[in-house]
């Protein structure tokens, strides 16, 4: 429940951006507890050209034969089916005009990290795009574009790796190199802490 009220209180209009939020974020975490079997989907749906992920996406939890068990209002006002029969009564095959093992096949690929969203047909003939995931994912795990990306350079480590190629591009002279990175040479000197260099 979100508490609005106050004593003498001027009402805010902005703040109604701030409560409906609030109230989309309540909603997600409830629909999320409904995905209580582990051999289940949670499906994060939203229209083409739309980013998956974040909280205006339409959430349908499944069990392991592809019946509803739950969905926010967002994934209501994608689908009408859902606000037309019970959760118990509707089969993912109600919803989609695909085979509902596609999107388990889905789920198992984005498990690895392989997350690529589907082009869902629906019924209307409209399309959306799906995310399915396993139980223990709630949200896209982020792609991985490289094993560099992976092991994070700290800053200062990065800083210190681009004024030792400068340092070496300019063949060991540092006032060259301290010229090329708009510092002194007494700062590349500092920074890189080795005497030894010319």
């Amino acid at each position: 429940m979100l508490d609005l009220t106050g004593v003498d209180a001027v009402e805010r209009p902005e703040l109604k951006h701030l409560v409906s939020q609030s109230a989309r974020s309540i909603e997600n975490a409830l629909t999320l507890k409904r995905l209580n079997d582990p051999h289940g989907l949670l499906i994060r749906l939203n229209w083409p050209g739309r980013m998956l992920g974040d909280a205006t996406d339409g959430l349908v939890c499944l069990d392991a034969d592809g019946c509803v068990t739950g969905a926010n209002q967002a994934a209501r006002e994608m689908l009408p089916q859902l606000s037309m029969a019970l959760f118990s009564q509707l089969h993912c095959n109600d919803l989609f005009a695909m085979p509902f093992e596609m999107l388990f096949d889905a789920a198992r690929r984005n498990k690895f990290g392989d997350a690529e969203p589907l082009e869902v047909p629906l019924w209307s003939g409209l399309r959306l795009h799906a995310l399915a995931l396993t139980p223990g994912q709630t949200s896209p795990p982020t792609a991985r574009t490289s094993n560099a990306t992976d092991e994070r350079m700290p800053l200062k480590a990065m800083e210190i790796s681009l004024i030792r190629k400068a340092v070496d591009d300019a063949k060991g002279n540092v006032m060259k190199a301290a010229r090329f990175g708009h510092q002194s040479a007494a700062t590349v000197y500092r920074k890189l802490g080795n005497k030894n260099t010319r």
